[in-house]
């Protein structure tokens, strides 16, 4: 960028020549001048030692205020928290190291794609006005996947007694409300493993996934045991932080919100994302939730970005929409029982719905590419 710095003369200055010789040429002088005639005195010099200590002072702070930040990558499945962060051969590897990192108005935090992180991001800083912190990907192949889903490996599980099995689990778990078996979902138990007496029951403890199984889970169930890692916490949690952007990340398999947006937080994008989840947590989970204190944001965009069931086709859509309804016909017996007559015609019924809602999701721009007439960032 060219900084221009505009220098005028005084209006005792005047403007001189350099005479000219007959042939068009200037007139160069012969000898080396080693001394002026009459040398400038000392208030004269320092003077301009002034003003030009002004200009540079003025071109530095201009140049400062212009001068893009540090772009720091991260990987999870090569960096470690012990690099700088500042180099793809030297990546930073979790997201609670970058929670814990203070940025500069202008820095980027990239996620190296393909990579997946059973964490929440969190940022600590704010940017300023055309000095945005961006959070956004590098690398080719998948959106970097921030997200709950972590399938316990089948040769981890040990026997404890009779049929009570544990497997671990990372580290960042503090809190296990939902696991997957298969297909289908378990039951939450107290943490006494004499509780696990029947197909689906599970605790967390000690950092162990503890499960009911009459042999080894990684056969018994037939299907990955999946005890879901971000629990009662957003993926993404921005509370009081300004002048962000969040850019190509998949965020899914959370219980309460993906993107949640707090605080007195304001200025932010997030662009060319999917917030995505399957788990039925009663009017939860949220794709993108804004709950700010007065007066509210003035400035959030949302652009190309999916926070429903993701880009899936409309059958899959279907589908998803009526396990959330078998499974509450399934848990409310007394619904089922009192006020809904014929659970079977009822379904039908709200299979229709489903059917015209997809139909109509389908055919029109929901969450996809904006009409061309809006300049939005691309895919």
């Amino acid at each position: 960028m060219v900084v221009k710095v505009s220098i005028k003369a005084g209006k005792r200055a005047k403007r001189q020549r350099v005479a000219a010789t007959r042939s068009g040429q200037a007139v160069r002088l012969r000898k080396t001048i080693r001394s002026a005639n009459h040398p400038a005195s000392f208030g004269v010099i320092a003077v301009k030692m002034r003003a030009a200590r002004k200009i540079l002072l003025f071109v530095f702070l201009v140049w400062s205020g212009l001068a893009s930040g540090t772009t720091y990558y991260v990987s999870s499945s090569g960096g470690s928290d012990a690099n700088n962060g500042t180099g793809v051969s030297i990546p930073w590897q979790t997201i609670a190291h970058v929670n814990g990192q203070t940025f500069q108005p202008g820095d980027s935090v990239l996620f190296k794609r393909g990579d997946v992180w059973n964490e929440s991001l969190a940022p600590a800083s704010s940017g300023s006005s055309g000095n945005p912190i961006a959070f956004d990907a590098y690398g080719t192949g998948a959106a970097p996947n921030l997200t709950g889903y972590y399938a316990v490996p089948a040769t981890a599980w040990v026997l404890v007694t009779g049929n009570a099995w544990k497997a671990p689990v990372p580290s960042t778990y503090t809190t296990i409300n939902f696991c997957l078996f298969g297909s289908v979902w378990g039951q939450k138990m107290a943490a006494v493993s004499s509780n696990l007496t029947t197909w689906g029951d599970f605790y967390l403890a000690n950092g162990f996934v503890y499960v009911f199984s009459s042999g080894s889970p990684g056969g018994y169930y037939g299907g990955p045991i999946v005890p879901m890692a971000l629990s009662n916490v957003p993926v993404i949690n921005v509370n009081g932080q300004s002048w962000l952007t969040f850019q190509h990340l998949l965020v899914n398999w959370f219980d309460q919100y993906g993107v949640y947006v707090q605080g007195t937080s304001d200025h932010l994008v997030f662009a060319n994302m999917e917030a995505d989840s399957m788990i039925p947590q009663g009017t939860q989970p949220l794709g993108f939730y804004v709950d700010e204190s007065a007066p509210g944001p003035g400035d959030i965009k949302i652009y190309n970005s999916e926070g429903l069931f993701g880009d899936k086709p409309g059958a899959d859509k279907k589908d998803a929409a009526m396990s959330f309804l078998q499974n509450a016909l399934a848990m409310t017996d007394a619904v089922a029982a009192r006020e809904i007559i014929n659970p079977e015609r009822f379904k039908d019924g709200i299979s229709k719905i489903i059917d015209g809602t997809v139909e109509c999701l389908n055919a029109s721009t929901w969450c996809k590419q904006p009409p061309a007439t809006t300049a939005q960032p691309s895919v």
